[in-house]
C-alpha cells in the first residue's frame, strides 16, 4: 500500500478532525481544541449527521472531506435507512502503523530547481 494518499488526506486540519471523530468518537461530542470525545459507546460507525454536528463545517464541505478520506481508503460509508454511516478501515490504519514502525529505506533523491545547473550548462 502506498501510504502517501492517506497521509495527504489526513494533512488537512478539518479532515483530521472528521477522521478523529469517526475513529474515536462514534458520533459523540468532539472537542477540536483538545481532540477529546465525550459520550456514545458505538465506536464502530458514526452517523454523518452526528459528525456534521461535531465538526464545524458546512454539509457540502463535510461531504468533500468524507470523499477524500474514502478515496484514500481510510474510511468506508454505507446507507442505513435514511442515514449515512462511516467507519474507519482498520486494515488501512494498521498498514499505516506498520509503515511508520518500519525502518525507513532511503528514497531516491527528488530533483529540484535548485539542483539544476545554472545557465543550461
Amino acid at each position: 500500500m502506498n501510504p502517501v494518499p492517506a497521509f495527504a488526506a489526513l494533512s488537512d486540519p478539518t479532515r483530521w478532525a472528521v477522521f478523529q471523530c469517526i475513529r474515536g468518537c462514534g458520533g459523540s461530542l468532539y472537542d477540536p481544541e483538545t481532540g477529546e470525545c465525550f459520550g456514545n459507546d458505538d465506536r464502530r460507525a458514526v452517523s454523518i449527521k452526528e459528525a456534521c454536528c461535531s465538526v464545524a463545517c458546512a454539509p457540502s464541505t463535510l461531504s468533500h472531506h468524507l470523499s477524500v478520506l474514502r478515496e484514500a481508503g481510510l474510511i468506508s460509508t454505507e446507507m442505513r435507512g435514511r442515514q449515512v454511516y462511516a467507519w474507519v478501515e482498520d486494515a488501512t490504519l494498521q498498514s499505516l502503523i506498520r509503515h511508520l514502525a518500519e525502518t525507513p529505506v532511503c528514497a531516491p533523491a527528488v530533483s529540484t530547481m535548485a539542483s539544476l545547473p545554472k545557465g543550461g550548462s
